[in-house]
């Protein structure tokens, strides 16, 4: 007859493979602080492709970054690919000579790392795959994208513990595939509801705030259009991106527009506290942008402020369920123009969204709430057998 026991995890060791430096992505961050806090000894094997550190790092909780420095371009397959199988020769080595329970691969581009130090027998290792985005949003910049796709989502349904998403629709779609769901977990980029602000009094008129890449694909023309002549409505850009010029022109011209530049997170975060609006307006033109859950969304609603959100988008299910924010349609300025024109007329639509917005993170997406989800999937990991 056999029984199962979840062991304490003091002592248990995890090792995450993040292809990036570990500084800005705040996901792996969490995740891991998170982990240690359950009692897990937490490693992060990052990339640093950009150069932009100069030691690796030690947390007092026990959570270290150790980082490989070799640099490397982004989106250019041929300069790339040799630096990352390098990437991978690297987290193998290290990966040889630890004692790691489970490897945490964060989004496709580290889950071959993963896959050969399970197969390689590297120790008795559980497998984490932990998908950020579709692998389709890392291999577009590839040859034979849907081959290359194709192989990540084989080799993660097979090979693969456990599997963390970031929303339902990530569950819905990855079922359809095959994946088996008992194995998948919704674990979304949410902060902690400590930091959140039940309540937000709109300012005189209305200020939206859009920060991130100034891209076309992001919204940022379609927001220049609908503020054009709109009274008692600014809107204030902070990032960078192939739209910069063109935004800081306008802002020379238009007294309702102000570009800020690139700020670094303790310069935007006030910016993100005043703003009355804050669009999350992805073009739904792929899957990953379709079904998406952006930072963004999340934050706005932690803060008890009103979006906008693109129709036919995940994150319009999310708004329309809990009433945040506004579904608009994304081909047309003159329906987000109408939507800030709401928002900064009507104080009773306001104040609702705002309250609303608020109640449902607490409930339903704060951090507090992924922390037990991520929790308990370690734990049923390792999780014996007698």
């Amino acid at each position: 007859m056999s029984s199962e026991r979840a062991p304490d995890p003091r002592g248990r060791r995890v090792t995450m493979l993040l292809s990036n430096p570990a500084t800005f992505d705040q996901r792996p961050l969490k995740e891991a602080h998170s982990l240690a806090k359950a009692g897990w000894k937490v490693t992060i094997l990052a990339w640093d492709r950009d150069l932009e550190t100069k030691a690796d790092s030690a947390f007092g909780d026990g959570v270290t970054v150790k980082r490989m420095r070799v640099g490397a371009g982004h989106g250019t397959p041929v300069l790339t690919v040799p630096k990352l199988v390098l990437f991978y020769l690297w987290c193998l080595a290290h990966l040889a000579f630890s004692h790691e329970d489970v490897v945490h691969c964060h989004d496709v581009d580290t889950l071959p790392a993963g896959y050969a130090a399970k197969a390689m027998g590297l120790g008795k290792k559980k497998l984490v795959y932990d998908m950020h985005d579709l692998p389709e949003a890392f291999l577009r910049f590839f040859p034979l994208t849907r081959v290359t796709q194709a192989v990540a989502l084989d080799t993660a349904k097979r090979a693969a513990d456990a599997t963390l998403v970031v929303n339902e629709r990530f569950v819905t779609l990855l079922g359809r595939m095959g994946f088996d769901r008992s194995k998948l977990t919704v674990v979304m980029n949410a902060s902690p509801a400590r930091e959140g602000r039940s309540g937000k009094k709109r300012g005189d008129g209305l200020g939206v705030l859009y920060y991130g890449s100034l891209s076309e694909e992001r919204g940022v023309t379609l927001l220049l259009d609908a503020v054009r002549g709109l009274e008692g409505v600014t809107l204030r850009l902070a990032g960078r991106g192939s739209l910069e010029a063109q935004v800081k022109e306008r802002a020379s011209k238009d007294p309702s527009v102000k570009f800020l530049g690139w700020l670094k997170m303790s310069d935007l975060e006030p910016e993100i506290r005043r703003a009355d609006l804050i669009p999350s307006l992805y073009e739904p033109k792929t899957k990953n942008a379709q079904i998406a859950t952006p930072g963004k969304l999340l934050t706005a609603m932690s803060l008890s402020i009103p979006t906008l959100v693109p129709s036919g988008s995940y994150q319009a299910e999310i708004v329309e369920r809990f009433r945040c924010g506004l579904v608009v349609d994304w081909s047309s300025a003159s329906d987000v123009r109408e939507a800030m024109r709401r928002l900064a007329t009507d104080g009773q639509l306001y104040d609702s969204m705002s309250s609303a917005s608020y109640a449902a993170f607490v409930s339903e997406f704060s951090w507090e709430v992924m922390e037990a989800r991520l929790a308990a999937t370690y734990s049923r990991l390792v999780t014996h057998r007698r």
